[in-house]
């Protein structure tokens, strides 16, 4: 593993890390707020879209984590799933992914071929 693949891999676990934080933050404070109209939902067509809603974000955390933990691997294909990440959830996912895809392709003695 490069120095430079560490340091990409470090910015993308602190994009993560700042994204987790914002997303539990907005959950909590919507839920506890007591002016808050979206805090309870009135109706069960609600209620169904919150709930896939809050499923899909977790699907998406979880896809997101496993690509950063195996972004430095010589399989590539983690690191094509953060860079899809970056363009349907958080575009700031695009600086590390295609950084590191860059950094494999430049180096293609020390981490192998795509």
């Amino acid at each position: 593993m490069d120095r430079n693949s560490k340091v990409f891999q470090t910015i993308a676990w602190i994009i993560f890390s700042i994204e987790l934080i914002l997303i539990i933050g907005v959950g909590l404070v919507s839920h506890f707020h007591p002016k808050d109209p979206t805090a309870v939902p009135d109706n069960f067509l609600k209620f169904i879209i919150s709930f896939y809603f809050i499923i899909f974000a977790i699907i998406i955390e979880i896809l997101t984590y496993f690509a950063i933990k195996n972004m430095t691997n010589e399989n590539q294909s983690w690191n094509i799933v953060l860079i899809i990440m970056g363009f349907i959830h958080n575009p700031l996912f695009l600086i590390p992914g295609i950084s590191e895809l860059i950094l494999h392709l430049k180096n293609k003695d020390t981490y192998g071929h795509i």
